[in-house]
């Protein structure tokens, strides 16, 4: 009979144990995540969008294979709480490894709130910063070439080309439009009433109003969509 001596038994009984301990480990971890998943999205559903972000933050560093995903909930909390900056920023670090399949679902929901940011400005009379914002959305649409081949199907890529269109079409209205003073005739006094609508102003504001009813649908449409939710949550 082979007798071990007591440091080599101590060895293989840690041998053996080890692998049930990183086990179990690896469970605590996935059940912690599961948790501030499901707890986020409660909050989220709740209109609780502070606690939805606090939930999602704590799974940043968890989620080890998709870090992504936290950091889009995130910006979808941030953003449906009107927190747009920082909604910018997570979902611009959740395209740094997002993977191609996913890449629009970031994509159009930061060109969404980049036009949330331009309407606001032209709202404000800042024409200049609303054309910045709603062509940093076309730019993000574009670096994943979502208006024509987005990762998750022609759903998606329709939806990716209806919100890159609206923007250039408020980019195109929201251009100052040279103004050449008209002709004067005989007898009619240069500085006379010139009062009235502009008809330019008011087809400007009634498209705007318009755009800004359909952005908004479309953020409550895309939330609800299945592609806005990996296969993996």
């Amino acid at each position: 009979m082979i007798r071990l001596d007591p440091r080599r038994r101590r060895l293989l009984m840690l041998a053996g144990v080890l692998p049930a301990l990183l086990v179990a480990a690896f469970a605590v971890h996935v059940a912690l995540m599961r948790h501030h998943d499901s707890a986020g999205r409660a909050a989220y559903d709740d209109a609780d969008y502070a606690a939805a972000t606090d939930h999602f933050l704590a799974n940043q560093s968890r989620n080890w294979l998709q870090p992504w995903i936290a950091h889009f909930d995130e910006g979808t909390s941030l953003h449906t709480d009107g927190a747009w900056p920082d909604a910018i920023a997570a979902y611009e670090t959740a395209l740094e490894s997002v993977p191609r399949r996913d890449e629009c679902t970031v994509r159009i929901n930061l060109a969404l709130v980049h036009e949330a940011v331009g309407d606001l400005a032209l709202e404000k009379g800042a024409t200049g910063d609303a054309l910045d914002a709603w062509q940093a959305g076309i730019t993000a649409l574009a670096g994943g070439d979502c208006p024509t081949d987005s990762g998750r199907g022609e759903k998606q890529t329709e939806d990716a080309a209806e919100v890159d269109e609206r923007l250039r079409k408020k980019m195109e209205e929201a251009k100052p439009e040279p103004q050449q003073p008209p002709p004067n005739n005989p007898g009619e006094d240069p500085e006379g009433d010139q009062s009235g609508p502009d008809p330019r102003e008011e087809r400007l504001e009634r498209n705007n109003k318009q755009g800004l009813e359909q952005r908004r649908d479309d953020e409550e449409l895309y939330r609800d969509r299945d592609y806005s939710r990996p296969n993996s949550w």
